[in-house]
């Protein structure tokens, strides 16, 4: 189990998956993470791409976010993601759900315009710049808006992005600022 770090939910408990290919993002990374996003969280809407457990999606919202989009393609994840949000109580126009492959909830939610993304997908996929692009072409990110990309092979710097990166073991973390 790991639990949220701060606001609302601080201290809840959050069900993780018996499972090789998901990896939650530990306590002190995602501490790390929000410490650096401080305040970007605030009324912002987000989306969790790669949800597994829904924590980062679930810390965003507990630090005030104003809606979360949760996104995962593995049924046996996604319910227990889905139970997560429940156990917490989260209010229902503060999230939506989708179980499925991460391009089809692209195209179909192509008019979103996002202040977080949360990225972490199956570190073999090595393919965070190339969501940032599309989802960068098809004009989903508000001005300012933040994307971290939670990757093992170092980041790649994106084109209309600044970029902060962090290293936590084998872990690398970018923090993309989309400029104005």
């Amino acid at each position: 189990m790991i639990r949220i770090i701060g606001g609302i939910y601080k201290g809840r408990y959050l069900e993780i998956p018996n499972s090789k290919v998901t990896r939650p993002t530990m306590d002190k990374v995602r501490q790390a993470i929000f410490n650096v996003l401080s305040h970007k969280t605030e009324n912002a809407i987000a989306c969790d791409l790669f949800a597994g457990s829904g924590a980062m999606g679930l810390e965003a919202l507990s630090r005030g976010a104003k809606k979360c989009y949760f996104v995962d393609k593995d049924r046996g994840t996604f319910f227990l993601m889905k139970g997560n949000v429940k156990a917490l109580n989260v209010p229902e126009e503060q999230y939506e759900l989708f179980c499925g492959d991460y391009r089809v909830f692209i195209k179909r939610n192509a008019e979103l315009k996002l202040d977080l993304l949360f990225l972490d997908p199956p570190y073999r996929m090595n393919i965070n710049a190339d969501i940032i692009k599309d989802m960068d072409s098809r004009n989903m990110f508000n001005p300012g808006a933040v994307i971290v990309s939670e990757q093992e092979p170092v980041n790649q710097p994106i084109e209309g992005y600044s970029m902060k990166e962090y290293r936590y073991g084998a872990k690398h973390v970018a923090v993309y600022t989309k400029e104005d």
